[in-house]
């Protein structure tokens, strides 16, 4: 998954506002949306998060929209780093007859 987009201010919404703050509730940083404890993008952005925006302040609720992909699990991905996942194992040996080649 990129990073989080740039709106431009005649194209910024409710979410674009809301995502300027970092989220006190699950610690998403400024730019990306909330996260559920499952660590999915949640339905909608958490209370003490919108309300730092004056003109939400009394909405009830504020949905997180498609284009942000709730329900789907959040990867951020560094460029800087290589793209593949690295597996990592473990081996044991018990006896000397044992090898760790085998």
């Amino acid at each position: 998954m990129t990073g989080p987009q740039q709106p431009t201010s005649a194209n910024r919404s409710d979410a674009d506002d809301v995502e300027q703050h970092a989220c006190p509730k699950c610690g998403a940083q400024p730019g990306w949306p909330c996260r559920s404890r499952g660590s999915v993008v949640a339905s909608a952005y958490h209370t003490r998060r919108f309300t730092t925006v004056p003109r939400l302040k009394k909405a009830l609720r504020v949905p997180t929209p498609a284009n942000r992909r709730p329900g789907r699990p959040r990867r951020s991905v560094d460029p800087d780093l290589p793209s593949t996942d690295i597996r990592i194992g473990y081996a044991r040996c018990s006896t000397l007859g044992q090898e760790l080649d085998s």
